[in-house]
This record gives structure tokens, sequence and C-alpha cells, in this order.
């Protein structure tokens, strides 16, 4: 009876071992990405897609995700990604000047109000190759955000005509918006802003929700405008290098889990979680009607020049982009 149930136990060690050992896994995704440990980037999206391919492949592609930027930085993601430091990044393609140039017309204001539609759009786009590609890395997917707002330390006179304030912000066509419209523009890195407000160097900032609860400064704004300031976008980037050496069934998981579809999703999650996030905080929320729009037109036209003259490809990128949106937004 004993060396029977000794038999038993051993046969079911065994098992155990052999389950394991088959469900082992066979590649390891690094994720790298300088998003916040406890933002709704590394908390919420990032690590749920990752975590997709691992149960579709049936443990086959496990994960490992670095966030805080300690394995990669903003800006310096896709870098490590071709190096092979990385296998994954989620970042930021305007960090990248003119080697992503066709993919960041996305930023060009008054391009687009629906980020969902803007994500459908710019993937087509670039799946046509009309916006350029680098063959050393593989776009997983676009997330592009809600337009840029106006975020206040308190609450604004008249948001249509804003004379005089000071805006911190990060690129150059927001620069000539505020500009355009009487504001001095102020230059700040991201993690420049919590200073810059809470100093009383800039009145407000012009950037997008992630920006502002990614680094706490909501505890700093009183009041948010909502307009057609202008976009923007961020990636999920596989080394190509990494997706070639799968074989063809966990390649198909990989696709299934990209591109057109996966844009969508991810600018669906993006604005669910960042309206939530405002909508948690006392933050009074402003809509510009359209005759107070009406007075930032000459300013985002001005931008839009500026984008159209600093390239001969630029004028196609934009044309391309504006008849892949405006193509999505007839399926609606």
């Amino acid at each position: 009876m004993r060396k029977t149930i000794e038999r038993a136990f051993c046969t079911a060690v065994i098992a155990l071992l052999a389950t394991g050992m088959g469900n082992a896994a066979e590649f390891t995704m690094t994720i790298g990405t300088g998003a916040a440990s406890n933002g709704n980037i590394c908390d919420g999206y990032i690590d749920v897609w990752a975590e997709k391919i691992k149960q579709e492949s049936g443990g086959r592609i496990d994960y490992e995700l670095y966030c805080d930027g300690t394995l990669a930085k903003f800006g310096d993601g896709v870098a490590r990604v071709a190096a092979g430091i990385a296998d994954v990044t989620w970042d930021h393609p305007a960090a990248y000047g003119a080697r992503f140039a066709g993919i960041n017309t996305i930023g060009v204001p008054n391009l687009y109000s629906d980020s969902v539609v803007a994500a459908g759009a710019l993937w087509n786009a670039y799946e046509s190759g009309a916006l350029g590609k680098d063959e050393n890395i593989k776009i997983i997917a676009f997330q592009p955000p809600e337009n840029n707002a106006l975020w206040t330390s308190k609450p604004m006179a008249d948001p249509a005509v804003p004379e005089g304030m000071k805006f911190g912000m990060g690129s150059q066509m927001r620069a000539i918006v505020l500009d355009n419209m009487g504001v001095v523009p102020v230059s700040l890195r991201v993690f420049e802003y919590y200073q810059g407000l809470s100093k009383g160097a800039v009145d407000g900032l012009m950037t997008t929700a992630g920006a502002i609860f990614d680094f706490k400064i909501e505890e700093l704004i009183t009041d948010v405008y909502l307009g057609s300031f202008g976009g923007g976008t961020s990636f999920v980037v596989m080394s190509q290098e990494f997706y070639d050496g799968l074989p063809d069934d966990l390649k198909k998981v990989i696709d299934q889990n990209s591109g057109y579809q996966a844009s969508r999703d991810a600018a669906a999650y993006l604005k669910k979680s960042e309206r939530e996030l405002v909508a948690g905080t006392s933050i009074a929320v402003h809509e510009l009607s359209d005759e107070q729009m009406a007075n930032w037109v000459p300013a985002l036209q001005a931008a839009r020049e500026y984008f159209i003259s600093q390239s001969e490809e630029n004028k196609a990128y934009l044309e391309t982009l504006e008849a892949a949106i405006a193509a999505e937004e007839a399926k609606m």
C-alpha cells in the first residue's frame, strides 16, 4: 500500500513538472518605457497588452515590464529596441523629429477631433507606406490622445482671448499657436511642468491629460479648456529582429494584437481612462464653443502653414492623413 502511494505521488510530481515544462516560455519580451509604473499606460494598457500576448500564446511568449525609465526613457525607447536592449517600447515619435516626420503629422492642429478615428486613420496611412517606414522596427499600434488642452492654475477670464498669459508647452507648433494668440509660450520639458506652474513661471500648460496626471500636476490645476488645439500620438514599437525570430504561429499572435483595431482600441482606452482621471478631481472642464474656437482659427492655421513649410514631404503627409481621417469619418 505504501509503495502504491509513493508511486502515485511520484507520478503526480512528474506530471506536474512536465506540465510546467510544457508551459515554459520560449520567448520573453523585454518591455521598457519612460511611462510611470503607477500611471494608466503601465497599469492598464501596455501590461494588459503583454498579458494578452502571453495568454494567447499559451505562455510561450512571456514578458518583463520595466517602467519609470529604468530600461528606456522617453525619446530613447526606439533606440533601445533597435539596439536589442529592449524588445518592445511605448514611446513618443515626436521625440525623434525627422525620423518619424510622416507619423508626427498627426500633431498638426485642427486635424482631428476624435482620437479613435485618428488612430484608425493614422494606421491606414502608415500601412500604405505614404508616411515612411523604418525597417529596424515593427510598429505594433498607435495611440493618439485627445487634443491638447489648456490647463490653468486659475480660471481664464476669456479663453477666446488669452492675451498676456504665459503657457508652458513642448513643441514648435504649440508655440506658434500660442504666440499668434498673444500668449507668451514658455518652452518646458514635461518633467519641468510642475515646477514651472507651482513657482508661477507660467499661468498654465498646453498639453494632454497624460502629461498632467503622470506628473501629479492635477493638484495645481483648477480648470481645463478643451478645443481642437492639435493632438499627436504615442506608439508601441517592437524589435523587427525579435518579431522575425518568432515561429509563424507566434507571429500570428503578435499580428492579431497589432494594427488598425489595436490602434483604435488603444486610443479608446486612453480617452476613457484620462476622462475618468479628470472626473475624479475638482478640475472644472470647459469645452470651447464654435464662436470661441473661431478666434483660434488663424493661429491654428499659422501652425499648419509652418508645418508645411518645413519640408517638401510635409504637404504630402498632411494630405494623405487628411484623406485617411475623412475616410474613417465616413464610416461613422
